[in-house]
C-alpha cells in the first residue's frame, strides 16, 4: 500500500468490509457473551464486552487512513477485553469470534508504508498472544474454551495465537512489497518511455544539425563559385565574349546544381520535422561526383585538378559524402580567402584500408597572415582557437566516420593544405555500412 492509499479518507469499500466483518462475527460473539453471562445475567459485564467488540468492528473502516492509530486503538480494546476475562469475571470475553478482527489490524499495519505501525502491529500482536495465554493459565474455568488447561494445551494455544499474528503480519508485508514493486515497475516503464522520447528528440535534433551543415556546404561553395565566375564574366565582356559566355554558363550550371541539392535537403528537413522517415531522398554526393566538383571550381585565374593514386575501392556512403564535403569546403575556402591566380590540387591516395584525401592550393590568402588565420591557421594543431566554422564542420564530419583531419599552411610552399584520412570498408565501430 502506498502513502497516498494509506492516508486517504475511508471509502465505501472500507465501510463495506467493516460491515461484512461485523455481520459475520458480531452475532456469534453477542450470543456467546450472553451465554457466558449466565441465567442471572451479568448485564454490565456483557454490555461492556459487546460495546468493546462493536468498537473493534467499527475501527476496521479506519485501518488504512490511520494505520498507527488503528493498531493502537485495537490493542487497547483487546486489552480491555482481556481485563474483562480476569479471574472473577463471568467469562472469557477476549476469546470470542470477533477477536479475529484484530488480525485485520495487524495485516493493515504491516501493509502500510508506516514503518512504526508495521513494527507495532507485530509487537502488540505477539504481546496480546502472550497475555491471552497468561489469562488461560490464571483462569479457573478451562471448560469455557472447551479444553483442559494442561501445559501442552496452553503451548498449543500460544503457538496458534502467535502463528495467526505472524501470518497476518507476513501477508501484510507481502502485500506492501508487491505494491511497491509494481509501483517501481510502473516508474521504470515511465522513465524508459521518457528516455525513448528524449532519444527520438536528440535524433531529430542531430538530423537537423546534419542538414544545416549540408546546407552550409552547398550554399557556401555554390555562391563562392558563382561569384568568382560572375566576376570573371564581367571582366571578359567585350574582351573575350566566348570565355565570358562560358563563365555565365558555369554560373547557371552551378546555381541549378545548388538548387537541386537544396530542394533535397529542405525536403528531408521537412520530413524530419514531421517525424516521417518514408520520404524518398535524393542520393548524397560521393567520390563519383568529385570530378564535376573540381571542374566547377575552375574559373579565370583559378585552376584545379584531381589526381588518383592507387586502386580505388568501394567506400561507405558516409565516407564518400565526408570526402566530397571536405573537398568542397577546401575549394570554397580557396576561392573566398585567396585572391587569384590560384591552383588547387585534389589528391585521392588509396592505401591499404584507408583513403587519404589531400587538397593543396598555392594561394597566399587575403591580408597576409590575417588571411591564413581566417582559413584556420590559428594557434594549436589544425588551427586551434582560430578554427573557423567551415573547418570545424570538416573535422566533425571526418571524426564521425572514424577518420583523422588536419588543416594548416603548407610547410614546403606558399598556400594551404587540408588532409583527411578516412577508413575504407565497414564501420569500425559497428561493422555495418553507413546509411547516410
Amino acid at each position: 500500500m502506498d502513502a497516498t492509499t494509506a492516508r486517504r479518507a475511508p471509502g465505501l469499500a472500507d465501510w463495506v468490509w467493516a460491515a461484512v466483518g461485523a455481520a459475520a462475527l458480531l452475532p456469534i460473539t453477542v450470543a456467546e457473551v450472553l451465554r457466558e453471562a449466565g441465567p442471572a445475567g451479568a448485564v454490565v459485564w456483557a454490555g461492556f464486552a459487546i460495546a468493546l467488540f462493536a468498537l473493534l468492528h467499527l475501527f476496521v473502516a479506519l485501518r488504512r487512513r490511520w494505520p498507527r492509530a488503528a493498531i493502537a486503538v485495537a490493542s487497547a480494546l483487546m486489552l480491555g477485553l482481556a481485563a474483562l476475562s480476569l479471574p472473577g469475571m463471568p467469562g472469557l470475553a477476549v476469546l470470542q469470534a470477533s477477536s479475529l478482527v484484530y488480525l485485520v489490524f495487524v495485516y493493515a499495519a504491516a501493509a502500510s508504508d508506516d514503518r512504526i505501525a508495521g513494527i507495532a502491529g507485530l509487537a502488540l500482536g505477539l504481546a496480546g498472544a502472550g497475555i491471552i495465554t497468561g489469562l488461560m493459565v490464571l483462569s479457573d474455568r478451562p471448560s469455557d474454551i472447551g479444553m483442559v488447561a494442561t501445559p501442552g494445551a496452553l503451548l498449543a494455544l500460544a503457538g496458534s495465537l502467535a502463528a495467526g499474528v505472524g501470518v497476518a503480519w507476513a501477508l501484510g508485508r507481502y502485500r506492501r512489497e508487491t505494491l511497491r514493486k509494481r509501483a517501481a515497475q510502473e516508474l521504470a516503464l515511465a522513465q524508459a518511455a521518457e528516455l525513448h522520447l528524449q532519444g527520438e528528440l536528440r535524433a531529430v535534433a542531430e538530423e537537423r544539425r546534419r542538414i544545416a551543415r549540408e546546407l552550409h556546404d552547398v550554399i557556401a561553395h555554390s555562391l563562392a563559385v558563382m561569384v568568382a565566375q560572375a566576376e570573371a564574366s564581367r571582366l571578359l565582356v567585350g574582351r573575350d565574349d566566348e570565355r565570358a559566355r562560358g563563365a555565365v554558363e558555369h554560373v547557371v550550371t552551378t546555381g541549378r546544381a545548388a538548387m537541386a541539392d537544396m530542394r533535397g535537403l529542405l525536403g528531408a528537413l521537412a520530413e524530419s520535422t514531421r517525424g516521417d522517415d518514408r520520404a524518398i531522398r535524393e542520393p548524397s554526393p560521393g567520390l563519383e561526383a568529385l570530378p564535376q566538383l573540381v571542374e566547377r571550381a575552375q574559373a579565370p585565374g583559378r585552376t584545379a585538378e584531381s589526381v588518383v593514386v592507387g586502386v580505388p575501392a568501394e567506400v561507405r556512403p558516409g565516407v564518400g559524402l565526408a570526402a566530397y564535403r571536405v573537398v568542397q569546403e577546401s575549394l570554397t575556402n580557396t576561392i573566398r580567402h585567396a585572391p587569384p591566380p590560384t591552383h588547387s590540387r585534389v589528391t585521392l591516395d588509396w592505401g591499404p584500408g584507408a583513403l587519404t584525401v589531400t587538397v593543396d592550393d598555392d594561394g597566399r590568402g587575403s591580408g597576409g597572415a590575417a588571411g591564413l588565420v581566417s582559413r584556420g591557421a590559428g594557434p594549436g594543431p589544425g588551427g586551434g582557437p582560430g578554427l573557423g566554422r567551415g573547418l570545424r564542420g570538416m573535422r566533425d564530419r571526418i571524426e564521425q566516420v572514424g577518420g583523422v583531419f588536419e588543416a594548416g599552411p603548407r610547410v614546403d610552399a606558399a598556400g594551404w593544405r587540408v588532409v583527411a584520412r578516412l577508413p575504407v570498408g565497414s564501420d569500425p565501430a559497428t561493422g555495418v555500412s553507413d546509411e547516410r
